[in-house]
């Protein structure tokens, strides 16, 4: 049954991969790379320090958000370490396909490590993160779909041929808030953890169920801290983090906006936030791609051509490559936060004949 799976997810993952550069391919096979090229080098290294920031700026301002829920549930956590694990499972997730759950998975781990969290305590923070992000989300496509609705209207009629079909960004919005608060009913009275718990335990592996039996404390645990969080009212549990999560979605667009304006694009802040609502979460809709590769890609492409972009495909082709190179920087030093866990999990000579009762002398 364990092959099976592992063989199902490797061809996933697989498949993926040739899914993402195909699209790639199909859109920027005729790119003039030489003029590509003079373009990003006109924005030299300060201009893409400048891309870089509202990254970084986004997590910092999410950590902060997300420091205040485990202060409700009743554990003080440096925004500064939760910074350190975001930064760590963003590699994963921006550079993986499926990377999004092996992010996941790692984050209890790492959250163990670093501000002293018990595994109930960092999968309730987990929990309420993932429902601070779509409520979030939620407000952010509604609030910049309204700022940005002749756009829409615009890129409805020339891609898809309907204006109308611009409203079916609000229904995203909703259907995000509606996911938002299931989330929070289901977490608030339906015992979880229990249920997952249950549902393992119907698993045939003796050893397994074993294992389960020592951990239900954990599980109930869980689900004690998830409904004490939910149950907290709506300013507390929602308004007050969520604030900083939705000033991070933000961010999302100055980056976009930011690039477009060094590659000499003046387009209006809400034309290009317009754009970014509706790819970024095609991003996350589509996460078995690393980051979107290949569709954001020919997202971009499409909506500069139907808003009247100059020669958007090498525009395109140059947006694209400083967004994928500003995502490969903060990669490289998420994985060189992971390289560090590494190498500190390997135990010294001295810890090693401690462990052992042995005098290392």
């Amino acid at each position: 049954m364990v092959k099976i799976e592992s063989r199902g997810l490797l061809a996933a993952r697989i498949g993926s991969v040739i899914l993402a550069l195909s699209l790639l391919y199909f859109t920027f096979h005729r790119v003039d790379f030489s003029h590509v090229g003079r373009s990003v080098a006109r924005v030299g290294v300060i201009g893409f320090a400048l891309i870089a920031t509202p990254q970084l700026l986004s997590l910092c301002l999410e950590c902060i958000g997300w420091s205040g829920v485990f202060r409700l549930l009743g554990r003080k956590t440096a925004p500064l370490t939760l910074l350190r694990v975001r930064l760590a499972t963003e590699a994963l997730a921006q550079t993986l396909p499926l990377g999004v759950i092996w992010a996941e998975a790692l984050k209890p781990l790492l959250l163990g490590r670093h501000a002293g969290l018990g595994a109930s305590d960092s999968v309730a923070g987990i929990v309420a993160r993932k429902y601070l992000l779509m409520a979030s989300q939620a407000v952010y496509v509604a609030l910049l779909s309204a700022c940005g609705f002749a756009t829409l209207r615009q890129l409805a009629a020339s891609l898809l041929g309907h204006a109308e079909l611009a409203w079916g960004a609000f229904a995203i919005g909703g259907f995000l808030a509606l996911l938002a608060f299931g989330v929070s009913g289901a977490f608030t009275k339906g015992r979880i953890a229990d249920r997952v718990l249950g549902l393992l335990r119907g698993l045939p592996h003796r050893g397994l169920r074993r294992a389960l039996g020592q951990r239900q404390a954990a599980f109930t645990r869980t689900d004690d801290l998830t409904a004490r969080y939910f149950a907290s009212g709506f300013v507390r549990t929602t308004l007050m983090p969520g604030v900083f999560f939705l000033c991070g979605w933000l961010c999302e667009s100055l980056e976009s906006f930011l690039i477009l304006r060094l590659l000499g694009v003046q387009l209006g802040f809400f034309t290009i936030a317009a754009v970014e609502v509706m790819l970024s979460f095609l991003k996350n809709v589509l996460f078995v791609l690393p980051a979107g590769i290949g569709v954001q890609d020919v997202g971009y492409v499409s909506c500069f051509a139907a808003l009247g972009v100059a020669d958007p495909l090498n525009m395109g082709a140059a947006f694209s490559l400083l967004k994928r190179g500003k995502e490969l920087f903060w990669a490289l030093v998420g994985y060189a936060l992971l390289a560090s866990e590494a190498r500190s999990a390997i135990p010294t000579p001295e810890l090693a004949a401690q462990s052992l009762g042995v005098d290392p002398a």
